[in-house]
């Protein structure tokens, strides 16, 4: 039996040598991604190439958090930057000459004043010094009907028409529902019209919109039941007064775009500011 057995195991020898060589071999194969315990792993430096690349290469942000960078610093950007102290003495461009009523809006906002019975009479243009002036403004001597402005007023017709449609459509319907069942407003006293000057009379500030007539300030409300509701700070005020003045002064920042209520600072205890200034995307300033 091992006489027949020696001679076969020495045959195969030569036969798995030719199908070894007759394989296709690469000369250099892959090597598994993880091999964590490998002694060559650990042992392998660093080619030249490599040792550059990790020296000299800085990491960048990708591109969409490169974006989101600058969104975030142009979004932080104040309104009114800073000028750089070296540039301080410089005065900052002067703000432009009133522009030119349309003819088509200036028919059509008159028209709803007197729809509404405001009382207006039409003045020649007003060329202030500077940036002040108006192009077609009004004397307003009655805001809606029944209710008389005191003193009378100029302002341009888009701010009469806000005064009159906010007083028709909040003052006096609120005033019923606070203060009495059949209140009608007899009177709205202001504290400025058209003046030119510049914002809250500082020097260097910018033109008022009291100035491009713009702006009204109110100071009190008088109803036909005999009340009189003053303009003071009243946010923290429990009384229906004090909601009722919170109220029209929220409704008024539907029809003005800057609403400035009693308390709302310093410059502004004793009358609610309210202006109709343009801003971007239809923004306003209401507190």
């Amino acid at each position: 039996m091992a006489s027949y057995r020696k001679p076969l195991t020495v045959a195969l020898i030569p036969a798995m040598a030719l199908c070894l060589m007759a394989l296709d071999l690469p000369e250099n194969p892959p090597v598994p991604e993880q091999r964590p315990d490998s002694d060559a792993a650990a042992e392998a430096a660093p080619t030249p190439a490599m040792e550059e690349t990790t020296e000299t290469a800085e990491p960048t942000p990708a591109e969409g958090e490169a974006a989101e960078e600058v969104e975030r610093v142009e979004e932080d950007l104040p309104d009114d930057p800073p000028v750089p102290e070296e540039r301080a003495e410089n005065p900052p461009p002067p703000d432009p000459k009133p522009p030119e009523e349309d003819n088509g809006e200036f028919l059509r906002c008159t028209a709803a004043l007197t729809a509404l019975g405001t009382e207006y009479e039409v003045l020649e243009p007003i060329d202030g010094e500077g940036a002040c002036g108006m192009a077609r403004p009004l004397k307003v001597t009655k805001v809606m009907e029944g209710g008389a402005l005191s003193p009378e007023g100029t302002m341009r017709c888009e701010t009469a028409l806000a005064l009159a449609t906010w007083a028709k459509t909040y003052v006096e319907p609120t005033a019923k529902i606070a203060l009495s069942p059949d209140a009608r407003l007899t009177e709205v006293e202001q504290a400025s019209t058209y003046v030119c000057r510049s914002r809250n009379n500082v020097d260097g500030a910018r033109i008022s919109e009291h100035a491009k007539g713009n702006a009204v300030d109110i100071r009190s409300l008088t109803f036909s039941s005999g009340e009189t509701v003053e303009m003071l700070p009243r946010m923290k005020d429990g009384s229906v007064t004090g909601a009722f003045q919170r109220t029209v002064s929220a409704a008024a920042c539907l029809y003005f775009t800057t609403v400035l209520s009693p308390g709302s600072d310093a410059t502004h205890q004793d009358h609610m500011h309210l202006d109709v200034i343009k801003r971007n995307s239809g923004y306003r300033y209401c507190r």
